[in-house]
């Protein structure tokens, strides 16, 4: 401890700068990688707890497919009870807009009050008639209140009444007796608030957005006459759950199920796993690049003090102590990044949640959470990667300072061994990985996952990495000649250094070729995506408006449209055709998918879908109508192993029914599955559901615009709905298409910052390596602008050669995100697209940040004066 105080503790202190760049790269990564695991929990935490919480001391659950139970087959169940209690159940979403403020989701829950106080616990707040000074309520806790207190019951006698938790309430100054005005749909609808909850059971869900009532005020709340989301038991003490469910599995009718609440989030997890897999990956590139600062670090001070070391090994310390001593000091700066990286990742975590809640809400669940606060195993995981990851980087370095010979480096005469000859092992070993790499991109997935796409990246970043050497022994001899022919001294001389140097530069070339190689891969894989997305818009978006519920934004995709809304639409002057759309989710295997249906013959009169298969496919969607047939999108047909010609059977709540597979379409929208099946055939199957979106056609010569704004003032403010253009809507399609991939990008930035500096540790290393040669540079008279003139073109140099190696390595990795990882992952084919322009001014931006880079190292070069040149001191 006495020789770390003194050798490696003073030094850190004697240099803040380059020892907090250090630190401050393993931070980054390390935050990068706790942000990414803290947002991956929050985007099911806030579908877990309403799940939980809201199942209460639920053990099993009827269901079905569709729009849920109907209420005329729960007579008929009455043998449940002989298991227990039991009691209907609906959910679903409200949206509450204040002005100035974002929508909020409000979870409502309607239950049947006289039933449900087995399975739920609602401490309600009392309160008196006495306003405080704001006019709001007064209220305090009640001892003992449950479901069948009169506040409760007061729930059955209005069809307006609800009970929310205080939570929500209080802050946003509502109390007892205030009416809440929400969304639900296209309709705007007040209820009056009967009681607060305090923060505790079912009030929890969603921060306390919760909203209850009456079973039958919900249904008429959510235009759901007659149907029940679920049906939910309570078994008696005595009844073994495993035992139950298989006994009622065996009694249930046709189209219904049992199932236990957890399985609907096994089943959201398993829909979320692609997506929370690729951001770890993305995630765990900033510490990997975090840990060549490392590596810099540790060569820094191994060659800034080869003297030192020197002495210590002449008084007797050992190579395993030296060796110790400088593993200890990546040990501390992995330490305390890690320690701070755990602070920036919770702050970074509420901007990835930012950034990447839109396409969990889009995609998976309509619910999200904050993320969760820090706990041990965050910890645990921060410093689990960043300490043994630092300490592996620091090995070669610390292996090195343990062979200084002792009396050349107290001498001086140390010097370290070029070794610039050809590489031919790390190319033939890089070579070799490639090919690897490639083979693996050929192998298929892993329950749904690309893990060998995964592995093939890697093995292509590695290959890439062992090839640098002889890239860069290539291009400094390649240019070598030509450069002292036409450039100047220094720049030559700039040359001629690196060419010397290839083993000391490998390693932070490869480091930023490999956030580069990112990068551009993530640039060519979502500009091949855009432009994708652009085509499939064009060719799919026919219609001239697009009609959707004003609460979708907020309430998720079961909000639907009012029938008068329908009929006022389809009763304009100018509309010529009117495609009403409908879906529900339903469970297939161990996942869910969207089941939808539309008037096959006004989309292949006015509209159509761009067709994967058959090659007759519009004569194929012609045929399905009527029939028990379906066009399905691509990525359930990669997903579920099934194309046009073959079958599907899907639950219905009469039972299950199988369905031909007419044709195949691009679909980008989801990635879980998309069925469409002809609105007649919907409707047989699955009865009149109400539209969740309208895709108007206009006659020829109609004004678009003037048509949507005829139509909003004949539904006027009884309704609240979102009538969009054809162009509003591709462009609101690619706004939602960018905001996706913010967090990609934003990814790829923190890697490359580090890199960077990765650069400027390197040039410094150079320089302390070169400190002889440049103190003999200023003896024969080079001028200090010429030495800065010299190092900042190293460092341009250096920026170029990554560059070149990130754009060819990236445009490798590309493919494998396009044709391999994203298929695999989502089920989406994407035609490749090369963004010129952008990687074009990215080489350009990336070659002048290496330049500026190399300013601090170049300062530091030409502060070394002649002396000392010749050894003599």
């Amino acid at each position: 401890m006495r020789l770390f105080r003194w050798f490696i503790l003073r030094r850190i202190a004697h240099e803040p700068l380059r020892s907090g760049l250090t630190a401050l790269g393993i931070a980054l990564g390390v935050a990068v990688v706790v942000a990414i695991q803290l947002t991956n929990a929050s985007s099911l935490a806030g579908f877990e707890t309403a799940l939980n919480t809201v199942s209460g001391r639920t053990s099993l659950e009827i269901v079905s497919a569709g729009r849920g139970v109907d209420e005329l087959r729960l007579p008929e169940l009455g043998w449940l009870r002989a298991y227990g209690e039991v009691a209907p159940v609906i959910e679903g979403d409200f949206v509450y807009r204040q002005r100035d403020h974002p929508p909020e989701t409000l979870r409502l829950l309607g239950v049947d009050v006289l039933r449900d106080a087995p399975f739920r616990d609602y401490h309600l707040l009392a309160w008196d008639d006495t306003p405080d000074r704001a006019g709001r309520a007064r209220s305090a806790p009640r001892p003992k209140a449950d479901i069948r207190t009169p506040e409760f019951l007061k729930l059955l006698l209005d069809p307006a009444s609800a009970i929310v938790a205080a939570r929500f309430a209080q802050p946003r100054g509502l109390g007892v007796g205030s009416t809440l005005l929400v969304n639900v749909g296209d309709r705007s609808l007040p209820l009056t608030i009967r009681g607060l909850l305090a923060d505790e059971g079912p009030a929890r869900v969603l921060d306390g957005r919760f909203v209850l009532m009456d079973i039958a005020a919900a249904q008429q709340a959510l235009d759901r006459y007659g149907r029940v989301d679920r049906v939910e038991i309570r078994l008696a003490k005595d009844v073994d759950s495993d035992t139950a469910e298989a006994a009622i599995a065996g009694r249930l009718p046709p189209g219904l199920t049992v199932q236990r609440p957890a399985q609907r989030g096994r089943q959201v997890e398993r829909m979320l796993a692609a997506f929370h897999l690729n951001l770890s990956a993305l995630s765990y590139i900033a510490l990997l690049v975090g840990l060549f600062l490392v590596y810099n670090t540790v060569s820094v001070a191994v060659l800034s003090r080869r003297g030192e070391i020197g002495t210590l090994r002449g008084l007797g310390v050992t190579r395993g102590r030296v060796r110790s001593l400088f593993l200890a000091e990546a040990g501390a700066l992995a330490v305390v990044g890690s320690a701070a990286g755990l602070a920036i990742g919770r702050v970074l975590a509420n901007a990835t949640v930012a950034l990447t809640s839109t396409t969990v809400s889009a995609l998976y669940i309509a619910t999200a959470a904050a993320p969760p606060a820090l706990a041990w195993r965050h910890v645990g995981l921060a410093f689990a990667t960043g300490v043994p990851l630092s300490l592996l980087a620091a090995l070669v370095p610390a292996l090195e300072a343990s062979r200084v010979p002792p009396m050349a480096a107290m001498r001086g005469a140390d010097q370290v061994d070029a070794r610039a000859r050809f590489p031919r092992r790390s190319l033939w070993t890089g070579v070799a990985l490639l090919v690897l790499g490639g083979w693996l991109a050929t192998l298929g997935p892993v329950r749904d996952l690309p893990l060998f796409g995964y592995g093939s990246a890697i093995v292509i970043v590695f290959g890439a990495s062992f090839l640098v050497p002889s890239i860069l022994f290539a291009v400094a001899h390649g240019v070598a000649r030509p450069a002292r022919r036409l450039l100047k001294v220094e720049d030559w001389l700039a040359v001629t250094n690196l060419a010397a140097a290839v083993p000391r530069l490998s390693i932070s070339v490869a480091a930023l070729a490999v956030s580069l190689s990112m990068m551009v891969a993530v640039s060519v894989m979502i500009g091949s995506f855009r432009e994708t997305v652009i085509y499939w818009v064009g060719q799919t978006l026919q219609a001239d408006l697009f009609v959707s519920p004003g609460a979708r934004q907020g309430g998720g995709p079961e909000q639907t449209l009012s029938a008068d809304v329908v009929r006022t639409i389809a009763g304009g002057a100018d509309v010529a055709a009117v495609d009403r759309f409908s879906s529900i989710e339903v469970p297939y295997g161990d996942t869910r998918v969207r089941v939808g249906g539309g008037y096959f013959d006004v989309r292949l009169r006015h509209g159509t879908l761009l067709f994967k298969a058959p090659s007759d496919a519009r004569g194929a969607m012609r045929r399905a109508i009527g029939q028990d047939a379906v066009v399905v999108s691509e990525s359930f047909v990669i997903k579920q192993h099934v194309g046009a010609g073959g079958d599907v059977t899907l639950p219905t709540p009469h039972g299950s029914v199988p369905f031909r597979v007419a044709a195949v379409y691009y679909d980008y929208s989801s990635d879980r599955g998309v069925l469409v099946m002809d609105r007649s055939t919907f409707e047989r199957h699955y009865g009149d559901t109400a539209a969740s979106a309208l895709s108007v056609y206009l006659r020829p010569g109609a004004d678009p615009e003037g048509t949507r704004e005829r139509l909003l003032a004949a539904i006027g403010d009884t309704h609240r709905v979102v009538i969009n253009t054809n162009a509003s809507l591709r462009t609101e399609v690619l706004r939602i298409f960018d905001s996706t991939f913010a967090i990609t990008y934003a990814l790829e930035i923190i890697a490359i910052l580090v890199a960077v500096l990765g650069i400027s540790g390197t040039l410094l290393t150079l320089i302390l390596e070169r400190e002889r040669d440049l103190r003999i540079l200023r003896l024969i008279g080079t001028g200090r602008r010429q030495i800065r003139r010299m190092v900042v073109g190293e460092a341009l140099l250096i920026g170029a050669v990554s560059q070149a190696i990130g754009l060819g390595v990236g445009v490798l990795l590309s493919m494998v995100l396009i044709y391999v990882i994203n298929v695999q992952s989502f089920g989406w084919t994407i035609q490749f697209h090369l963004p010129s322009g952008f990687l074009l001014q990215a080489s350009i931006l990336m070659v002048i940040a290496t330049g500026v880079a190399g300013l601090y190292p170049a300062r530091r070069a030409r502060t070394l004066g002649a002396y000392g040149a010749t050894g003599e001191e």
